[in-house]
C-alpha cells in the first residue's frame, strides 16, 4: 500500500505519523502549495504545539511576510538607484547630442539631421517615462521620504546612500549633506590645517523649494530641520512602511514660520 505523505507548515505526516521539521520558516511557504487535505491540520497541530499552536503560526507568518517584505524593498531600492543613474546618463548624452544637432544645423540641413532631431525627441520622451517610474516606485518603497522632500530628491538621496537600509542608518548630520560630500572633506582638510573654510550647511537637499527659496542665513535652520525629518521618514520606511502624513506637514509649517520671521 503506498504511504500517504502530505506537507505540513511544521513538518511531513506520512501514514498517520508526523515528521516534525527543526526550521519552520523553511517549510511554511511549501506546504500550501498542495491540494486540500483530508484530514485536520489544527488538530495534528494541536498534539504538537498545545494551546500554542496559533501563537506559533501567527510568529512564524508574520516572520515570513517580514522576510518577503524586505526582500521586495531591496529589489526595488536597486531598481531605483539603477534608473536614477541610467537618467543622469541620458541627461549627459542628450545634451551631448544637442550640441552636435546645432553644430550640423548651422553646416547644413539634410535627411540625416531631421532623423537625429527626431531621435532625440524620442530620447526626452524616455526621459520623461523614466522619470515617472521612479515616482511610482518611490511611493511604494519609501512614501514617508517621498511625502517629506518628493520622490526625485528622495530618490537621489537614495541613490547617494547605495541603498534604502543604508539611508535609514545615516544620522540627519550625515543625511543634511548627502550630495557636498567633495565640498565638505575640503573644508575640513583646510579646518585641520588652521585655514579658513565654510563648511556646506546642505547637498542634495538644497533643490527642495522649502530650502532654495528662503534666504541664505535661514538655509541651515531649514536643512537641518528638514534633514531631521527625513531621517525620521526614512527609518519608517525601511522598519514600518507605514505612512506617517504628520512629518511632511511638519516641515511644512517650519518653511511657513521661517519664511515670516
Amino acid at each position: 500500500m503506498p504511504k500517504l505523505e502530505y506537507r505540513l507548515w511544521f513538518g511531513k505526516y506520512v501514514s498517520g505519523k508526523v515528521e516534525k521539521v527543526e526550521n519552520l520558516r523553511e517549510s511554511f511557504p511549501d506546504s500550501f502549495n498542495q491540494k486540500p487535505l483530508p484530514f485536520s491540520v489544527y488538530e495534528i497541530g494541536r498534539n504538537i504545539f498545545g494551546d500554542e499552536y496559533y501563537a506559533v503560526l501567527r510568529k512564524i507568518a508574520i516572520e515570513i511576510a517580514q522576510d518577503a517584505v524586505e526582500r521586495e524593498i531591496k529589489r526595488e531600492d536597486r531598481y531605483v538607484i539603477s534608473l536614477v543613474r541610467a537618467l543622469d546618463e541620458l541627461n549627459d548624452t542628450s545634451n551631448l547630442l544637442e550640441e552636435r544637432l546645432r553644430e550640423m544645423k548651422e553646416i547644413k540641413e539634410s535627411e540625416i539631421v531631421e532623423k537625429f532631431e527626431k531621435k532625440l525627441i524620442e530620447l526626452k520622451g524616455l526621459r520623461g517615462e523614466i522619470e515617472r517610474e521612479v515616482d511610482r516606485v518611490m511611493r511604494k518603497i519609501a512614501p514617508n521620504l517621498s511625502e517629506v522632500v518628493g520622490e526625485k530628491i528622495g530618490a537621489r538621496l537614495l541613490e547617494k546612500a547605495g541603498s534604502l537600509e543604508k539611508l535609514a542608518s545615516y544620522p540627519s548630520s550625515t543625511i543634511q549633506v548627502i550630495g557636498a560630500e567633495k565640498s565638505l572633506f575640503k573644508a575640513l582638510s583646510r579646518i585641520k590645517k588652521g585655514k579658513t573654510a565654510k563648511v556646506p550647511k546642505h547637498g542634495v537637499i538644497f533643490q527642495h523649494p522649502y530650502i532654495k527659496s528662503l534666504p541664505k542665513k535661514k538655509r541651515g535652520k531649514m536643512a537641518r530641520f528638514m534633514a531631521n525629518k527625513i531621517a525620521i521618514a526614512v527609518k519608517i520606511d525601511h522598519f514600518r512602511g507605514e505612512l506617517n502624513e504628520t512629518l511632511s506637514e511638519e516641515v511644512r509649517r517650519r518653511y511657513e514660520q521661517l519664511s515670516r520671521n
